[in-house]
């Protein structure tokens, strides 16, 4: 795999978290593919407001983009960075299932939610903020997925940097092929990679809670959920909670 020396990965001890560092960059003229790697995050955060625990042993790196593709067209680089990551911790982990949660979490089977990724858009740029526990991490209270580590499939030697590394390269060549080849390639390979399919969860909205089976991923990458009175309903943002093992 070709690496990609023009995203550069610039290494902070501490920080808020890896997306302040990256917003700084972008307001004071930083190019795309900047990226910051922190060892450690005093108020790391994830999808909706949650929190994100962040000690050391952790992958914490975020980067900037200026996407080459429209505005309407930024919600599929979610679900790249996820298939980038992804590919990136199975590629560790020869001998576990690992895979997707919509919209951008990473699990590993039977053991629970390795990674996650937070968008956020800051005018013409877009940030993402990606963590991954390598160590082994403390259980949070009320997490609706237990937390996993790549560490607790076995004694692997990986550092943060080459974590972060791998997953640059590969995010570099995802996007490229995002911008000319647009969502459907995209959507296939996410598909392929979803523990989900045909699963129930509860999808936790900011009026409701939906019960359902998961039945696909849309074009605009919404799920389509068959709720439990039998109405499909596309949801383009919410907190899942899967039903059951996965």
């Amino acid at each position: 795999m070709n690496p990609a020396p023009d995203w550069p990965i610039n290494w902070v001890e501490s920080a808020t978290s890896s997306s302040d560092l990256v917003r700084e960059a972008a307001a004071a003229g930083a190019a795309s593919g900047t990226g910051f790697l922190v060892g450690e995050q005093t108020q790391g955060r994830g999808r909706r407001g949650a929190s994100w625990s962040s000690a050391q042993g952790g992958m914490y790196y975020s980067l900037l983009l200026k996407p080459a593709c429209p505005a309407t067209e930024w919600f599929g680089l979610a679900f790249v960075a996820s298939l980038a990551i992804r590919e990136a911790i199975a590629d560790c982990l020869a001998n576990e299932t690992v895979g997707l949660k919509w919209p951008n979490d990473v699990l590993i089977k039977g053991r629970g939610k390795v990674s996650g990724i937070l968008i956020e858009v800051s005018g013409d740029n877009l940030i993402i903020g990606t963590g991954v526990n390598i160590a082994a991490v403390t259980p949070i209270d009320g997490a609706r997925l237990p937390a996993a580590a790549i560490q607790d499939c076995g004694s692997i030697d990986l550092t943060p940097r080459q974590l972060a590394e791998s997953y640059r390269d590969r995010l570099a060549r995802r996007y490229g092929d995002y911008v000319h080849n647009g969502f459907d390639d995209v959507r296939t390979e996410w598909l392929a990679h979803c523990l989900h399919k045909g699963e129930m969860m509860r999808v936790h909205l900011l009026d409701k809670t939906i019960t359902g089976a998961f039945m696909d991923l849309g074009t605009d990458g919404t799920m389509y959920l068959l709720a439990d009175d039998g109405t499909t309903h596309h949801i383009s943002t919410g907190d899942v909670e899967l039903i059951g093992t996965v």
